[in-house]
């Protein structure tokens, strides 16, 4: 306990334990010490500072309860080719939802597809998109040749719906292949130039060269704790609390410009003959798992929502030693929110009803982030929630001049869709669009990334939002 040195009217100093150390002045008196006690006994009343002022601030994760997948939270495929992507390059899995939850633990399972050379395997991609922080997961890795398990952060969409490559973090990738990579080696690299001196640490057990850390025993024979802390400029990757390497890095696209946000990948790819697949796979050894207890992310605050760890965890790194300033901890969106009105009437989910002959005026009501482009154009959709057909739409420009607003600040827009032909269930959806220029010169309309805050259960960030459901007799 740190010592307590009180001096009233010059007369008493306090020591560790509260026992009186010296006199000056006046001898002390009993009116003194009463002062004294009633001094700290007030002290002990008002309130104290916080122990951490500032610190990490859990802004995501999952613990894995229940007995599926939250889709809330997660995707299970890459956002590439309209978020269909399901491996790269001639990796040997294909994604599907090979996904196991029970008791906390989520596996990602890997088996043989029978009759080919292919395997079907699971990973899940993170709705959400951060800028920097502290990323954790507990893991009990694979053991197989030919296995290719990995935790990532990738570049998401930017704010006109276009996709980068870099930037890219691998916090770490577990490849087997029986020859350069075995089960007690782990690669963790960010994508980039390479050169050494951008290391400032480096442990004994990591080669920077390859940017391989080689352990005294195989990595998959137990549950480890990977940790990652992403600061505006460097990263530093944690194994079981022990920090491995610090190295200078900054999360920029090929032109120079800041990257897209990023999400979160947890995969379990398997073969592909750069790497994994390159001394064969071993298919008696399948079906295996690439199991994860949780994900967390923090990011790091000068607020009192600060805290020496992240979550529960208790090897999260100390944020007085990799913390880091700066204001950015996403990319601005675009929220749909609720209290939209169809036909005049504002409703929630599932609230309106229409006859069939009655056009489907709709107020939209989205909220802005200061600056944001004008060069967009509002689609609204009307859905059948049981075939997923598009059965009515309508567009209308973002232009400021012509959105109302709202006491609080949301802006409206207001569009008329044409009338059902047909009696029924309907879901209202809306979008941002944007006219682009892709990489080749050519142009395209892509979606632009929004969040959606409406009464109908989704992922928070999406590409396009459900608004409402409505009647139509």
């Amino acid at each position: 306990m740190r010592s307590i040195d009180l001096d009233i009217d010059g007369v008493v100093i306090v020591d560790d334990v509260g026992f009186e150390k010296g006199i000056s002045g006046m001898m002390t008196s009993r009116i003194h010490k009463s002062a004294l006690l009633a001094l700290l006994f007030v002290g002990a009343l008002l309130p104290t500072k916080p122990a951490w002022s500032a610190g990490w601030e859990l802004v995501f994760s999952d613990d894995f309860n229940g007995d599926k997948l939250d889709r809330t939270k997660w995707a299970t495929r890459y956002i590439y080719n309209n978020e269909t992507m399901d491996h790269f390059k001639d990796e040997n899995q294909r994604y599907r939802d090979n996904h196991v939850v029970s008791s906390g633990v989520l596996s990602l399972v890997a088996k043989k597809t029978e009759g080919t050379s292919l395997f079907e395997s699971a990973m899940i991609r993170s709705h959400r998109t951060f800028y920097y922080g502290y990323y954790e997961a507990r893991v009990f890795l694979p053991n197989a040749k030919g296995v290719f398990p990995a935790f990532w952060l990738e570049a998401d969409y930017d704010l006109d719906g276009k996709t980068w490559h870099p930037p890219e973090a691998d916090i770490f990738e577990f490849v087997i292949n029986g020859v350069e990579d075995k089960a007690n080696s782990l690669h963790s690299n960010v994508i980039g130039p390479f050169n050494e001196k951008q290391y400032t640490y480096v442990d004994k057990n990591f080669l920077a060269k390859f940017q391989n850390l080689y352990a005294s025993e195989d990595l998959n024979l137990g549950w480890h704790t990977a940790g990652y802390v992403w600061a505006p400029d460097k990263v530093s990757f944690f194994w079981d609390g022990k920090l491995i390497y610090t190295r200078n890095y900054q999360w920029l696209r090929k032109d120079g410009q800041l990257g897209p946000p990023a999400h979160v990948d947890l995969n379990f790819a398997v073969g592909g003959s750069e790497w994994a697949g390159r001394h064969g796979i071993d298919e008696a050894a399948f079906p295996q798992a690439f199991k994860i207890d949780y994900v967390r992310v923090c990011q790091f605050t000068e607020s009192d929502k600060g805290a020496r760890q992240c979550g529960p965890s208790e090897v999260t790194p100390d944020p007085k030693a990799f913390g880091y300033s700066t204001t950015v901890n996403d990319m601005p969106k675009p929220a749909f929110l609720n209290g939209g009105k169809v036909a005049g009437k504002q409703v929630g989910a599932g609230a309106a009803a229409l006859s069939a002959s009655q056009p489907v005026t709709v107020e939209i009501p989205i909220r802005l982030p200061d600056g944001y482009p004008s060069n967009r154009t509002l689609q609204a959709s009307v859905m059948d929630p049981a075939t997923g057909a598009t059965v009515a739409t309508a567009n209308a420009t973002l232009d400021p001049g012509a959105l109302k607003k709202r006491s609080d600040g949301a802006s409206v827009l207001e569009l008329s869709l044409p009338p059902m032909t047909r009696a029924g269930s309907f879901v209202l959806a809306a979008k941002l669009t944007s006219e682009v220029t892709g990489d080749k010169g050519a142009r395209q309309v892509l979606p632009s990334p929004v969040t959606c805050s409406t009464e109908i259960v989704q992922p928070a960030k999406a590409l396009s939002c459900r608004l409402l459901s409505f009647q139509v007799k």
